[in-house]
C-alpha cells in the first residue's frame, strides 16, 4: 500500500470509527453526566437490541425496519426497568454498580438460556452492505451511515442540552439535585427521561451496526468497553467530550493497524484510556463540571 493510500485509509476509518465510538457510548456519557452513576448494564442493552431484532425479523419474520423499532421499544423498557429498580431500592453507588453489572450476566445467561445457546446468528440489516468507495477507501455503507447517524445526534442533543428549557432542567438536575428540587425540578424523573434517551441511543446503535457482526450472548462486553474506555479519555460524564475523546481513540487504534505489523487495537484503546487515569485523570474535559 502506497502512502497517499495509507494515510486515506487511517483517515477515512479513523473519522468513521470514531463516530462510531461516539454513537455508542453517547448514551453511557449523557446517564452518568446527569445521574453520577456508572450503569454497567449498558452494553447489555445493545445485546438486547440484536437479539430481539433475530427474534422479530428472523423467527417471526416481520419487517425489518418494524422489528427495529420494537427491539429499540424493548430495550427502553429493559434500560429503564434496570436504572428505576436500582436507584429505588438501591440508592447506594456502589449497590448500583453491582445491581447493573448482576443485570448485564443475568441478561446474557436469560438469551443464552433463550435462544438455546446459539452463537453466531446474523440479523438483517437496515442497510445495504455491498462496499463502496470513499476517497478511494473499501468502506461498508454500515459505517458510513451509522457515522451520519451519530454525527446528527451530537448536534441534535447539543441543542437539546444546551438550547432547550428541557435542557436547562436537565443540566440544573445534574449540577446541583438538591437546589434544583427546592425549584420543583424531580431529579429522579429527569434521570428517567435521560435513561431512556440513553437506551434508544444505544438500541439504535446496534441495530445499525450489528448486522455487520454476529449475535452471541457476549457481544455486550465490546460496547460497554468502547462506552467507558470513550467515557474516560472525554472525562467521565463530560458528554460535549464525547466525539473528540472517540477521534483520539479510533485515530490511534488506526495507526497502530496500519502502521506497525501487529493486530493490537484493542490493547491501545486501554493503553490510552489507562493513560489518561495516570496523567489527565479529568479527561480532555479538564476540571470543567456537568455535561
Amino acid at each position: 500500500m502506497d502512502s497517499s493510500a495509507l494515510v486515506a485509509s487511517i483517515v477515512v476509518y479513523g473519522v468513521l470509527f470514531g463516530l462510531n465510538y461516539a454513537l455508542i457510548s453517547l448514551g453511557f456519557t449523557l446517564v452518568f453526566g446527569v445521574s453520577k452513576v456508572l450503569n454497567l448494564a449498558y452494553g447489555a442493552l445493545y445485546m438486547v437490541t440484536a437479539y430481539m431484532v433475530y427474534y422479530f425479523a428472523v423467527e417471526l419474520g416481520a419487517n425489518v425496519f418494524v422489528s427495529a423499532a420494537l427491539a429499540i421499544l424493548v430495550t427502553i423498557a429493559v434500560g429503564v426497568a434496570i436504572f428505576a429498580v436500582f436507584t429505588r431500592f438501591s440508592p447506594d453507588p456502589m449497590r448500583f454498580l453491582i445491581g447493573t453489572l448482576l443485570s448485564a450476566l443475568l441478561l446474557q445467561y436469560f438469551f443464552s438460556y433463550f435462544f438455546g445457546g446459539q452463537i453466531g446468528l446474523i440479523i438483517p440489516g437496515l442497510v445495504s452492505a455491498q462496499s463502496i468507495l470513499v476517497a478511494g477507501v473499501s468502506v461498508n455503507p454500515v459505517y458510513l451511515v451509522s457515522a451520519v447517524v451519530s454525527l446528527v445526534l451530537l448536534v441534535a442533543l447539543w441543542l437539546w442540552i444546551e438550547r432547550t428549557s428541557q435542557g436547562r432542567t436537565i443540566r440544573a438536575a445534574a449540577s446541583d439535585p438538591e437546589t434544583a428540587a427546592l425549584f420543583g425540578i424531580r431529579p429522579w424523573r429527569v434521570y428517567l427521561l435521560v435513561v431512556t434517551v440513553s437506551s434508544a441511543i444505544i438500541g439504535l446503535a446496534a441495530v445499525l451496526l450489528v448486522p455487520v457482526g454476529v449475535v452471541t450472548p457476549q457481544m455486550w462486553v465490546e460496547p460497554f468497553v468502547i462506552a467507558f474506555v470513550v467515557a474516560i479519555v472525554g472525562g467521565l460524564g463530560k458528554f460535549t467530550w464525547a466525539l473528540p475523546a472517540a477521534f483520539l481513540i479510533s485515530f490511534s487504534q488506526m495507526a497502530v493497524t496500519y502502521l506497525t505489523p501487529y493486530n493490537i487495537q484493542d490493547i491501545v484503546a486501554f493503553v490510552v484510556a489507562i493513560a489518561f487515569v495516570v496523567l489527565l485523570p479529568q479527561g480532555l474535559g479538564g476540571e470543567r463540571r456537568g455535561l
